[in-house]
């Protein structure tokens, strides 16, 4: 038999009180432990809603963002590597150095080769983060 079937609504009604109650205070329980955290790492907390508070991140100004967030156009870097792959000819190119011509981390680009590059055929890796053109 169900435990919670031979209850009084009141007594149903009191422990849904306290179950409210209780919620609560885990809510303030985290509030607390995340402010304690923030005071031994020197970190600012930031109040969430919802959810318990954590350190801030460091936001830069609106003109640095501006700077740093240039990016290209979707579906962009295809094209890119395999003009450089063209260009490279025989010898063809390293991710590394393709990476730093592109101004990409060298991370994307082997992700890149070893996913869409993959479908390509005409893209032969000749060596360890060495690509070129099969046929050139």
């Amino acid at each position: 038999m169900n435990i919670l079937s031979s209850l009084t609504s009141s007594a149903l009604n009191q422990l849904s009180s306290l179950v409210d109650q209780k919620e609560v205070l885990v809510k303030e329980i985290e509030r607390i432990e995340s402010h304690m955290a923030s005071i031994i790492s020197g970190k600012p907390v930031r109040a969430t809603k919802g959810k318990s508070a954590r350190p801030a991140a460091k936001v830069k100004s609106t003109k640095t963002a501006k700077k740093t967030t240039k990016r290209g156009s979707r579906g962009n870097l295809g094209t890119k590597v395999l003009s450089a792959l063209e260009a490279a000819g025989d010898a063809g190119v390293k991710v590394a150095d393709l990476a730093e011509k592109l101004r990409i981390k060298g991370t994307n680009l082997h992700v890149w080769f070893g996913t869409t590059g993959k479908k390509n055929k005409s893209i032969k890796k000749v060596g360890k983060g060495h690509y070129r053109l099969q046929g050139k």
